[in-house]
Parts: C-alpha cells; structure tokens; sequence
C-alpha cells in the first residue's frame, strides 16, 4: 500500500511541472521605430476575442528579446476596448478585446524609439497592420516569427505512422 502512494507522489509531480514556466505565448514580434506620437493597431476579422500585445522597448539592456518577450506576456495584460485608446509604455502587455469583423487600437508612444511589438497570434491571422497618424502603414524593420504548439489547427500525430512502416 505504501508503494502506493509513493506513485501518486510521483504524478502528481509530472503534473505540477506544466504549470512550472511563466513564459507566455506568443507568436510574432515585430521591431519598429517610433517617435514620439500617435499610432493605429488596425485588425481585420479576428477569429480570437482577445489578442495579447506587448511593447517591449528596445535598447542594451535587452539582451534576448525572445526570453523577454515571453516573460512579458506571461503577465496578465491591462484591457484596452476595442476604438479606445491607450499609452504603449515598454515593457507593458495589453488584452485587446477583439470585434470579429474588425479591430481599431489607437496607442500613444511617449518615449521615441526603437520598439518591438509583441502578439500572441500571427498578424496574418487577424490582419494586424500597425499606421502612424497620418495614416501611413508602417512596416516592421525586423520580423521574428514563432511556432509556439499553437492548437489552432495542427493535429499532433506526426509519430503515429512511422512506427509500422516496415
């Protein structure tokens, strides 16, 4: 009986592990520069009804975007509405509320720079382009794309087949 018991410890511990890392998940980051002034999250259809964003401002002391980002949006973000506006200040995750036909987010940057957007779902998922006052799109310097085993819409049976292939 004893035995026993020792397994339940034992699995319990396997459990315990995936709520171990607060990285959050995030799929693109995007680098811009920005001056000082006010800018456009523009979406179109969002398939999502939220849409985590975080600003990161970059600068020496970043020295792994990628591990920074991830632990920014662990953080749960501050809600912007959708057509309301908001100050972007680095290092800050927001929780869009998303509109499934289209989403407008006017944010302020105080603090000119160089900056990288984080979202926690490809642009071309929900059609995210980013325009400064004037209504100019403004493309990302730098892109970095990630796979985070997204459940979207892959099926995780890569190992099924390979095992009787013989």
């Amino acid at each position: 009986d004893h035995d026993h018991e020792h397994e339940d410890e034992e699995h319990d511990h396997d459990h315990d592990h995936a709520h171990d890392h607060v990285h959050g998940e995030f799929e693109w980051i995007g680098e811009f520069e920005f001056a000082k002034g006010e800018y456009l999250l523009h979406f179109g259809a969002s398939p999502d009804e939220t849409m985590r964003v975080g600003f990161v401002k970059l600068g020496d002391n970043i020295t792994d975007l990628e591990h920074h980002a991830a632990h920014l949006m662990a953080v749960e973000g501050e809600k912007v509405e959708n057509d309301s506006r908001f100050e972007a200040k680095p290092d800050y995750t927001y929780e869009l509320q998303m509109d499934p036909e289209h989403g407008h987010f006017h944010f302020n940057i105080e603090e000119e720079g160089r900056y990288a957007i984080i979202t926690e779902h490809l642009p071309s998922e929900n059609n995210l382009q980013v325009f400064d006052k004037d209504k100019n799109e403004l493309v990302p310097e730098k892109e970095h794309e990630f796979d985070h085993h997204h459940d979207h819409d892959h099926e995780h049976d890569e190992d099924h087949d390979h095992e009787n292939d013989e």
